[in-house]
């Protein structure tokens, strides 16, 4: 099984369902780079289940370096774990490769993340996944979000101060905040097109 796309709190919800009812080894794994939550934590906003979990940590440029976690975490628990989950996939580098190796090592994947950056397009290698879900006969579950409008949002806008963050500003920002947006109040300044 592997699923892409999700967001955290779906993410969450699922590796405490999969440890709780099926009794597996869920390992969450997160790049280290993500200031979202403490280190070696993945947080969630929504209350409303299971809204914090420890995560081990890998270098986002350097993926590979997760896999000595892993089989580190392996040799203590004396077993192999039974499902990998990825925490801010959009970050991580090499994440289609990275992935499919752990599919090819027999591990379920579990790949959190945004699709689009905040000026609108694609972010990092998520919509890539999309090609090997189809081949490897997994499925994805994509979350939808609503704008304050109450309309379907497309587009995660970036606020700094409270602002919509301009075109021209870096796709990572310490600091920065999102909400989701709708075509008609996205506002992305200085956009080119």
């Amino acid at each position: 099984m592997y699923r892409y796309g999700i967001s955290r709190a779906e993410l969450l919800r699922r590796v405490e369902i999969r440890r709780q009812y099926a009794q597996q080894h869920v390992m969450v794994l997160k790049p280290s780079s993500d200031t979202k939550a403490a280190s070696g934590v993945v947080e969630s906003r929504n209350r409303n289940g299971c809204s914090r979990m420890e995560a081990a940590e890998f270098p986002a440029a350097d993926p590979w370096a997760a896999l000595e976690i892993i089989a580190g975490t392996e040799s203590k628990i004396g077993q192999k774990v039974d499902c990998i989950a990825i925490d801010e996939g959009q970050f991580v580098q090499e994440l289609f490769l990275f992935t499919k190796r752990l599919l090819e090592k027999g591990y379920d994947v579990m790949v959190s993340g945004l699709e689009l950056d905040f000026r609108g397009l694609p972010f990092g290698e998520m919509l890539a996944l999309s090609w090997l879900v189809r081949t490897s006969a997994g499925n994805i579950t994509e979350m939808v979000a609503y704008c304050h409008c109450g309309a379907k949002a497309l587009y995660p806008q970036r606020l700094i101060d409270g602002k919509p963050a301009p075109y021209d500003s870096p796709v990572i920002l310490a600091g920065d905040g999102y909400e989701p947006r709708c075509e008609e109040h996205f506002v992305l300044p200085g956009r080119p097109h």
